[in-house]
């Protein structure tokens, strides 16, 4: 199930990151056709077909463009992560939860539980209760129902979850 779910959650991250990769081919070629416009107002300039002066305007017009061009790309390429690591990192520690809660200290124990429950748990006198899950976990936890095959004369019963903490 590991491979499955680094599977899909990095076919999520490549479809939502898809935008932000045409953004930067966009930039790319919106700073070489800058480039290019800027090389033929020099070649102007060389064949005196524009003035000293003129070129001086130009040139400073497409190197504040190329400028705002160069600093928006440097920008949307520190937003292109490769998210491989983290996401093989993050579903084998999800995958082997229970042996990290065990050998946890109360610490890291109360963080493994708030990222679990993500409000606060409440003791009513007899019982713990949450009031939500995080909704990751319970997806992760339950994306394997997704695969099972109803075979005929199956029964298929629901159980909802309690929101009770033993």
């Amino acid at each position: 199930m590991q491979e499955v779910y680094t599977a899909l959650l990095n076919e999520e991250f490549k479809e939502r990151s898809r935008y932000q990769r045409e953004d930067i081919m966009q930039v790319k070629e919106s700073l070489e056709k800058a480039n290019i416009e800027l090389a033929n107002a020099r070649r102007l300039l060389l064949n005196d077909q524009i003035e000293a002066s003129e070129y001086r305007l130009i040139m400073g017009d497409y190197e504040r463009q190329i400028t705002g061009l160069e600093s928006r790309l440097i920008e949307l390429s520190k937003q292109t992560n490769n998210i491989e690591f983290l996401l093989s990192k993050a579903i084998s520690t999800l995958s082997c939860l229970d042996t990290l809660y065990e050998n946890a200290d109360n610490k890291s124990k109360r963080n493994i539980i708030g990222s679990i429950y993500p409000e606060k748990l409440v003791f009513d006198g007899f019982h713990y209760r949450t009031a939500r899950l995080n909704e990751a976990v319970a997806l992760i936890y339950s994306l394997d129902k997704g695969f099972s095959e109803k075979k005929s004369g199956q029964i298929e019963s629901k159980i909802d979850l309690s929101t009770l903490v033993t």
